[in-house]
């Protein structure tokens, strides 16, 4: 079926899939809004927060917006959320400089303070999926940022997670940490504007000259996802290959499949 997609409409790959590089990623004024925070607060922040709604394609924006730090300057690190004792924080982020760690948090974390310290490159440790971390590793960030023997910036961490990260953000035994966090947005989703041009940017990317849907097929898609990438991704998809399936070169409103995406 892949195959007859892209004979069909002469796409050069699938179209609307997570499978794009940090280049072409579509940028919504939310986004770009997100990406500047991030790149000014390099320099002077030690934990940053990105909230984004499910499927709102905030992992897209933080690979976005990483891939144009100065490798020269930073090193990112990527973690998952699912981190459970700080003790596998410090090991990780170890792992991720490229230092085998000890099993004892009581060497892991002097020599943490060491590489970190040393490192000619600033890290960024980019968490997703924050709201997953216990915590007790999230309050392990407020510590892993103190060098009191240099008041020089050290290290960055960047939390990216969904709305319930900033819930729990805001019980009280997260307020010392919560007022280290001088910068944070929340992603919201996309314009009928924005969609409109998000949909013609993911037949762009994979070298479609036309367009494909229909002014009335995107305003239902818009109004069917509110904006949401994920969903636009999947309607745009089915839609398309339905189409092919017809052999149809253009995508109206009744072409639209049934669903929210």
């Amino acid at each position: 079926m892949k195959q007859a997609i892209l004979n069909h409409y002469g796409f050069s790959r699938l179209p609307f899939s997570k499978d794009i590089s940090p280049t072409e990623v579509f940028p919504t004024a939310s986004g770009r809004e997100a990406a500047s925070m991030l790149e000014l607060g390099l320099e002077t922040e030690d934990i940053m927060v990105l909230i984004g709604p499910i499927g709102c394609g905030k992992s897209l924006v933080l690979r976005s917006a990483t891939h144009r730090f100065d490798s020269n300057q930073y090193q990112v690190i990527y973690l998952r959320g699912s981190i459970g004792k700080p003790a596998e924080l410090f090991k990780l982020i170890l792992q991720g400089m490229k230092i085998d760690p000890p099993h004892s948090i009581t060497r892991a974390k002097p020599l943490f303070y060491d590489a970190v310290a040393e490192a000619k490159r600033t890290p960024v440790i980019v968490i997703d999926d924050a709201q997953d971390t216990s915590p007790e590793a999230l309050l392990m960030l407020k510590a892993m940022t103190n060098f009191e023997a240099d008041s020089s910036h050290r290290i960055t961490f960047i939390l990216a997670g969904q709305p319930e990260l900033a819930a729990i953000l805001q019980y009280s035994h997260f307020d010392a940490l919560r007022a280290r966090i001088r910068l944070s947005h929340t992603l919201v989703p996309m314009t009928l504007e924005e969609t409109i041009g998000y949909i013609e940017h993911g037949l762009k990317i994979v070298n479609y000259a036309g367009s494909l849907f229909s002014d009335n097929a995107r305003m239902e898609i818009f109004r069917r996802t509110g904006g949401i990438a994920r969903g636009i991704n999947s309607l745009c998809y089915r839609a398309i290959l339905g189409g092919a399936i017809e052999q149809k070169q253009i995508i109206d409103t009744a072409d639209i499949p049934d669903g929210a995406g």
